[in-house]
């Protein structure tokens, strides 16, 4: 079975989510932040410590629309930039909300939030694109 690995991207952090060996259930792996080193180098890295077999990267759509929007751009953008490091299938996945369930998912759990916690929710966001991925895959809607 394939291992996925999630991202959600953002200007200043970057969530990251792995799938287990089996392509089913997603976790938390980490959260990068963009101004500590090469991020494109460090995703490579990681899907070749943890043989990950595809990518998904969270898409911002208008909420409104369903249309992509400048957020959409940077983050094809990324997307180009990672494509050549990681030589891995790249697909992308409605980000919306996302954050919203992420939070809401640690409150349940007793996270409080503070101003150093947004890792943590970057994070949980990367996990929750990759399980409605993960989720999505196993229906037949994505190959």
């Amino acid at each position: 079975m394939p291992r996925f690995l999630g991202i959600d991207w953002g200007a200043r952090r970057i969530g990251v989510a792995l799938s287990d060996l089996e392509g089913q259930q997603a976790f938390g792996y980490c959260t990068l932040d963009t101004a500590r080193g090469d991020t494109l180098r460090e995703i490579a890295r990681i899907c070749e410590d943890e043989d990950v077999d595809e990518i998904v990267i969270g898409l911002p759509l208008r909420t409104d629309t369903g249309e992509e929007s400048d957020s959409s751009r940077a983050v094809r953008q990324f997307a180009d930039q990672l494509a050549p490091l990681v030589k891995r299938r790249i697909s992308f996945e409605d980000e919306g909300f996302t954050s919203f369930a992420a939070e809401q998912g640690l409150k349940a759990g007793g996270w409080k939030a503070s101003k150093t916690s947004k890792a943590q929710v970057d994070k949980a966001a990367a996990k929750v694109l990759l399980q409605d991925h993960l989720n999505r895959r196993a229906r037949g809607e994505v190959e």
